[in-house]
Order: C-alpha cells, then sequence, then structure tokens
C-alpha cells in the first residue's frame, strides 16, 4: 500500500505537477486508504472490543444505543447507519469513509504537497490509529478545520481589528462543538486556543520546557485530582495510567517540531500565519511524551498530530522553492537532501517500528472476506459461548473462532469492554 502511494505520489505530485495531478493523487490514496481500512476484520483492538460488539447488540436491541456513553453526534451517525445495514462491518466502511475523506479534503485544500502530507499520515502512525480510536479520529478530523478561522484571528488581531475577529473565534469554537459530539477530548481544542495564537519563539519555547518539564515529573499528582471530579473511571490505578508508550513515537514527534522551529523563516515566508503550525507540532510532542508515562495522554495528541503532515509539506516546498529555483549553491542542496532523507527516511524508520511494534493491534491485516461470522467471536469475548451454543445447537468442535491476543493493549481494550458489558 505504502509502496503504491510513494509511486503514484512521485510521478503526480513531482513530475510536471499540476493542481489536477495533486487531485488525481488524493482520490487514488483516498480509494486505497479507505478500502483498506473498510474490509478489515479484527484489526485494531476497538473493533473487537468496542464497535463491533456494540454494533451488533444496537442491531438486536436499538434502545441500547441511547444508554450509551458515546456522545450525541456519534450516537446520531450509529442510527443513521442501523436504518441503512443490520452488518456491524457497515460501521467501519462508514467511518473509514467519513475519516479518510475529511483528510484528504482538508490536505486538498491547505497542504501545498499533498504527497508529502499522506506519506506522514500513513508512516506517522495516523492511518493506523483511525482503525483504532475511531471516535477520536473522526474528532480530530473535523477539528482540522480550526486551522484557517485561527490563521482568521491572528489576521484580524494583527490589523487591530478586534470585533471582525469575533465570528472566526466564534466559528472555530463551532467546529470544535461539532468534533466534541463525536468524542469529548476535542473540548481541549477550546482552552488550547489562547496558547496556539501565541507566537513560539525562543523565549516562549524555554517557557514551555521548564512547564513540561514540571508536568512530566507530576502527572500521577494531576491525574489524581482531576479523576476525583471527571473520568473517575481512568483513575491511577487503571492499566490506561500504568501502561506507557515506547519513546521512539516521542523522539519522532520532538524531531518534527524541531524541524519546523528551526524552518520557522521558510514556513511563513508565503504566509505569515503558517506559525500555528509550529504550535500544533509543539503541543503533539507535548501529549505524545505524556503518552510514555500515561498510555491514556497519548489520545490527546490527535487533534494537534493530524496537522503537522501538513505543516512538514509547507516546509518542503517553501525550503525547495526559495533555495532550489536559485543558483546552485551546494550547502542549500545538501541542507535541502538531509530535510527530506528526514521526512522519508524518518518517516519509514517510525513506520517500521510501530508496525514491529503493534501499538493499534493492525498487525495482522486481513479482510472481511472468508471469515468466520463474527457472532461467534463476539459471543466469546462476552464469556457467552456456552450460551450460545446451547441456543445454536452447534457441537464446540464445529465453531471457527480467531484467534485472541492478550498482552498489554488487548488486555486493557478487554477491560474497558466488560467496564461497558456492566454498564
Amino acid at each position: 500500500m505504502l509502496f503504491g502511494i510513494t509511486l503514484c505520489g512521485v510521478f503526480l505530485c513531482f513530475y510536471k505537477r499540476s493542481r489536477l495531478k495533486d487531485g488525481i493523487f488524493l482520490l487514488i490514496s483516498f480509494i486505497v486508504l479507505t478500502v483498506m481500512s473498510a474490509v478489515r476484520y479484527d484489526v485494531g483492538y476497538d473493533y473487537s472490543f468496542v464497535y463491533a460488539p456494540w454494533f451488533y447488540e444496537m442491531i438486536e436491541d436499538p434502545s441500547i444505543l441511547a444508554q450509551s456513553r458515546w456522545e450525541p453526534g456519534f450516537r446520531l451517525f450509529l442510527r443513521g447507519l442501523l436504518l441503512i445495514s443490520n452488518n456491524f462491518q457497515t460501521v467501519f466502511v462508514a467511518t473509514s469513509i467519513l475519516i479518510i475523506f475529511l483528510v484528504m479534503l482538508f490536505f486538498w485544500l491547505y497542504s501545498p504537497n499533498p504527497f508529502i502530507s499522506v506519506f506522514l499520515f500513513v508512516t506517522l502512525s495516523h492511518f493506523y490509529c483511525s482503525m483504532n480510536f475511531t471516535r477520536q479520529t473522526i474528532a480530530a478530523a473535523i477539528a482540522m478545520f480550526t486551522v484557517p478561522l485561527l490563521k482568521k484571528v491572528l489576521e484580524k488581531l494583527k490589523e487591530r481589528e478586534f470585533v471582525k475577529c469575533i465570528p472566526f473565534a466564534l466559528g472555530y469554537m463551532g467546529v470544535v462543538l461539532i468534533a466534541s459530539s463525536f468524542h469529548m477530548s476535542t473540548l481541549i481544542l477550546v482552552p488550547f486556543f489562547f496558547l496556539l495564537l501565541i507566537p513560539i519563539n525562543r523565549y516562549v519555547l524555554a517557557a514551555y520546557a521548564v512547564v513540561t518539564t514540571m508536568i512530566y515529573l507530576n502527572t500521577e499528582n494531576i491525574i489524581l485530582f482531576v479523576t476525583r471530579f471527571w473520568y473517575q473511571g481512568y483513575g491511577i490505578d487503571s492499566r490506561h495510567m500504568q501502561v506507557g508508550f515506547s519513546s521512539p513515537f516521542a523522539i519522532s514527534a520532538a524531531v518534527l517540531f524541531l524541524a519546523l522551529f528551526i524552518g520557522f523563516n521558510f514556513l511563513i515566508r508565503d504566509y505569515e500565519k503558517n506559525r500555528v503550525y509550529v504550535s500544533y507540532a509543539y503541543f503533539a510532542f507535548f501529549f505524545v511524551l505524556m503518552g510514555m508515562r500515561h498510555s491514556i495522554l497519548d489520545r490527546l495528541a490527535l487533534p494537534f498530530v493530524l496537522l503537522v503532515p501538513v505543516g512538514v509539506a509547507i516546509l518542503v516546498s517553501e525550503f525547495s522553492q526559495q533555495h532550489l529555483t536559485k543558483p546552485y549553491v551546494r550547502q542549500k542542496v545538501a541542507g535541502f537532501v538531509v530535510l527530506l532523507v528526514m521526512v522519508f527516511g524518518g518517516g519509514l524508520a517510525i513506520h517500521h517500528y510501530a508496525l514491529t511494534a503493534d501499538h493499534h493491534g493492525v498487525v495482522p491485516y486481513q479482510i472481511i472476506f472468508n471469515q468466520p461470522f463474527y457472532r461467534e467471536y463476539v459471543q466469546r469475548l462476552r464469556g457467552n459461548i456456552a450460551e450460545y451454543e446451547e441456543e445454536a445447537e452447534i457441537e464446540p468442535e464445529h465453531i471457527e473462532l480467531p484467534p485472541l491476543i492478550i498482552n498489554d493493549a488487548t488486555d486493557a481494550a478487554l477491560e474497558d469492554f466488560l467496564s461497558l458489558q456492566e454498564n
């Protein structure tokens, strides 16, 4: 998949490039990524432990939907799907189309080189994340469209037109509210609205570094305080708080931030408000770093990390236009080569690590065709397989079930699933 996308990107987004070719590349990427996500079977931890069993339960009893803990936007989305089909795979087809469409649309509108953005979207595991944290990725994809509104607010503030910036600020909040109707975590963009307005320079970065260090060393105390009032299920003793992600993801996020920070002058050459991508990259790194302490905190990075591929595409595009169109200078060409190696070589390195570590449960990849009917698998997860055998009058040896691999991530997902069943 990645090789095919790269091959199309080289021919369409570099060789005799045009706006039409960019659109063709994004259409190809949309089709490939959507199909890969839509026809998956038991791929992504939330597939087996959350969405498939819950959708199956809703098919049998639609009233369960009103009792679920899911946000109203996602409940409405599922209600529409229940009217269309009674197949549990419908939810994965529909969510895949929605997520990939929104991401590709944003790349079409705002990325100067869609190939770089799509490449990083896949290699940085954002695509694989969409197969696991489905609701949260939908919310983050919607929240991407706060960026143009944020840029308009910055424009009006610079022109001292404070009244005229209000509609754009309200528009920003409106998009965040729509996104939060799919996952409440997106509301974090409300307080971060003010932080995103602050340009990151070396003094601001130094202050951020101090605050980040203090928070990193005191996450347990902060979580104990927060969970006294909100999200009591995610207390310090829960699996999500006890397990953390490994450092390579934080390192890659730090490298991308530093690239945008160092290349700040290139980033803002055509449009000064592109500086917001530096802020998004820093806060993406911040939450990925916190995910090393407690895995649940890594999810808060999603509204920020999806914007980083666009910022990097702007940086590469502006660097090439400013340096490579001028008379040959060895140092400038060398710098550009280093940037490309960092983007493509580093992207492939973290991609290889992510699939090897398999943090999102996407390995091995398998599709829905020729798979055993999912009801047996759902019954196994619920621990009611014996009851189902009795109801269906099927001998146990005649039931073929996919293997259930237990590790820290699946154990945490199973814990969530059982908690949902109890509720």
